[in-house]
Formats: structure tokens, sequence, C-alpha cells
């Protein structure tokens, strides 16, 4: 049994993970463990790290099942995200954004029912945008220095269960609970009619959960090579929250505001093969519907405060927020040696298609990455497996010639978008 001491570390630690704010490329980040990490993110076929319960549940087999003499498994690790952006335009010089570092974190523990059968439970953070830039806006509407600002994070709160049922094939499964918070503070042009084209500055933030499952399974085709294929539903969020629009010659009201913005499901297929005692080899394949999760995202502003925005624009504003992102497809590959039984070197590169066109690449979303280069280390201390890892990411500049938004902002615009991320996770059986 797992004692009262240890869970209530595992609680208190399940808190702070989902408290941490997430940023990646494309939204969603494809390595959140270290281990997984060093290797460019292979890890659908792998069952070697906490974070299987959320790539492919079915991994867990290889934490606690057939033939282990543990009974239970934790794995804690965080990621520190240093970010290199930048902005220019008719408007604006060269600007590079605010570097705020941010984070991404996850915890898991797992325990052993039976041979066949692992429970693990979790919390991750593994997905969000952020940008913070001093901008002049168009002169023409919103002249003078302003501020933009965007945050977005999802958290998922998972168990999930992984059934061997023979000597080679594994299945298993998540279903759980996904929260997401969103941060937009800057101007704002509003986007439908009959208002399309309006000048406002927008504050506004708001919060919500949906249903987040996932499946999936591994098959060792032989002795030596390993294959894992994953599906992640898509979790789509009606938010609740507060705006301030401020409009000139109006003023400025509060409103309650509804959003509706969903996070991509994918599908996921992966190998791994064992070269020799020492050395692995492995590549992934993910598709990402952003197509159809970020077509465009709806906000609905109702019981504004100021009884003048009421007279001139209703009592409610139906706004719909233009994305048509498209779909990415995400390739990982990864390469890990042991030295002795203590000490594992990984390296790794992963290509995402960018899913921004250019004509919707703004500030507020600045996701553009698309190489991410990768090394990681691991040992073992007192028990502990540690892993460390580091990755690089960038990609080609974003010139946008005109903008799908109105008002002239991010039109005649070009975005350089570069990260660094610090990976680092503990694990351990007992």
């Amino acid at each position: 049994m797992i004692s009262k001491s240890i869970c209530s570390h595992v609680a208190l630690l399940l808190v702070l993970v989902a408290a941490i704010p997430a940023s990646a490329a494309g939204t969603i980040s494809n390595a959140l463990s270290a281990r997984s990490a060093g290797r460019g993110g292979t890890n659908l076929a792998f069952g070697d790290n906490g974070v299987i319960l959320m790539d492919n549940t079915a991994g867990m087999q290889s934490l606690l099942g057939y033939g282990s003499n543990d009974d239970t498994y934790l794995d804690v690790g965080g990621v520190g995200l240093f970010t290199d952006m930048n902005y220019q335009d008719a408007d604006n010089s060269k600007t590079h954004a605010y570097d705020n570092p941010a984070g991404l974190g996850h915890l898991m523990i797992g325990r052993r029912i039976n041979d066949d059968i692992v429970f693990g439970f979790g919390a991750f953070a593994p997905a969000g945008f952020a940008s913070d830039y001093d901008l002049q806006g168009p002169p023409a509407t919103l002249p003078g220095e302003h501020h933009y600002f965007s945050f977005g994070a999802l958290v998922r709160i998972l168990p999930g269960l992984s059934l061997r049922l023979t000597d080679r094939l594994t299945v298993g499964g998540t279903f759980g609970l996904a929260a997401s918070h969103l941060e937009i503070e800057g101007p704002y042009y509003l986007n439908s009619m009959p208002l399309r084209g309006t000048p406002t500055m927008l504050d506004l933030q708001s919060t919500g959960s949906a249903l987040s499952w996932s499946c999936g399974m591994q098959y060792a085709v032989s002795d030596q090579t390993t294959i894992g294929v994953r599906y992640q539903s898509q979790n789509e969020f009606t938010s609740n929250g507060k705006a301030n629009v401020a409009i000139a010659g109006l003023g400025d009201s509060d409103y309650d505001v509804n959003v509706g913005l969903a996070w991509a499901r994918s599908v996921g297929i992966g190998m791994m093969h064992q070269v020799d005692a020492r050395q692995r080899v492995a590549i992934d394949f993910i598709w990402e519907d952003w197509s159809d999760a970020y077509d465009n995202a709806s906000l609905t502003f109702t019981n504004p405060s100021n009884p003048v925005f009421e007279a001139v624009a209703g009592p409610s504003i139906d706004e719909v927020f233009p994305l048509l992102w498209e779909d990415s497809l995400v390739v990982s590959a990864g390469y890990e040696r042991d030295f002795g039984s203590n000490q594992t070197v990984r390296l790794g590169y992963r290509y995402q298609d960018n899913p921004v066109p250019p004509s919707t690449a703004s500030t507020y979303l600045q996701t553009t990455l698309e190489h991410h280069f990768s090394a990681g280390y691991g040992f073992k201390h007192s028990g502990w497996e540690i892993d460390t890892a580091y990755q690089f990411a960038f990609a080609p500049n974003v010139y946008t010639a005109t903008s799908v938004y109105p008002g002239g902002d991010f039109s005649d615009a070009i975005l350089k978008t570069q990260t660094h991320m610090v990976f680092l996770s503990a694990m351990r059986r007992f």
C-alpha cells in the first residue's frame, strides 16, 4: 500500500504541476519528459517514463507490469522555456518580445494491480502559447504604443489503465479532465458584422474545462522491435470569464465573456528498435488536426456594464475570430546509448509542420516553430533515475503581406521565433 505521507506529497505536487503555465510550438509540445525530449520527443513505442500515461498509456506495462518486483512508480519533472521572438512591420522596426520564462511540468504515479494490469494517475501541463510586446498601433486608428500580451495554457488530469493481453500486445487508455485558461490584452479590431473593423482595447481572461481521453496499444514485433499507436481526443472548451472593452468616444465597459476554443485531436504511430544491448533508435509520426480545432474561435460578450455600449452595440456582441490553421505532421527521430548500467546519452531531432498560415499570423499566437534539435543525459543516484535534456527550436521567418484581420494590424509584417528548453525529470520505483 502507498503510505499517507507519499499520498500527501503527491497531492501537493499535483496542485503545483497544474498551476504551472505552459508555452510551446504549434501550441502542443511533443516532448514533456526529459527522457523523451532528449531523443527528439519519441515516446509512442517506449515504456520508460511516466509521461507515457499521456503519450501512449499501453506503455505503462513496461514500468510495472509482468515480472516486476516493484508495485509503485513515481515520475515528476519540469521544463524551463526561454523564448527569443521578434516582430517587425511598417510602424515598428524590429522589436523583441519580453523574455518572460515560462514552464511546463508533469507528475505521474503508477500502481501495479496485478501482473497484467497497471493503473496510473497524472497531471500534465503539455501545451500553451504566450507572448508579450510593446508595439506601435496603426496610426490611423490606434496611434501610440500599446501592450500586446497573450497567454494560453492546457492542463490534463488523467487516470489511466494499461492491460497486458498477450506476451506481445498491451493496450491502454485514459479518461479524465482538461482545463484551459486564456488571456488577451491589447489592440483588437472586431471581426464580425455589423461592427467589423471597430478598433478596441481588449482585456480578456477566461477559464474552462472539458473531457479528455485517449487510447493506445503497443505490439512487440520481435524481441528487438516494438510498435506503438495512440489516439488523443480533441478537447472542446466553452470557457467563461471577464473582459473589458474600450472604444474611443464611448469609454469602456466590462462584459461577461464566453469563449469557444478547441485543442486539436491527434493520431500517432511510432517504432522503437533495440540495436543491441546498449543502443536504441526510434521514430514517431503524429498527425494533429488543427484545421478543425483552430478554424476559428468564438467570443460572446454579454451584460455590458456601460449603458452606452448596450445602446450602440446591443445587449451582446457575437464575435468570430478567424484562425484558419492547417493540419500538422510531426516527425520525431531519436537515438540513445547506455554507458554502463547507470548512464545514458540521447540525441534527437523533430520536424513539425507550422500550422499557422501567414494571413493569420500575429503576436497573439506566435507559435510557428518547425525544427527542434535536442540532446539528453540520464544517470542513476540513490535509487532515483535522473534525466536532463536541452532542446533548441527555430522556424523560418513568417511574412504576412495582407492579414485577414481588419484594421491594418499585422499586415506587411515579419515574425521570427526561437526557443530554448531545459528539461529535468526524476523517476523511482518502490
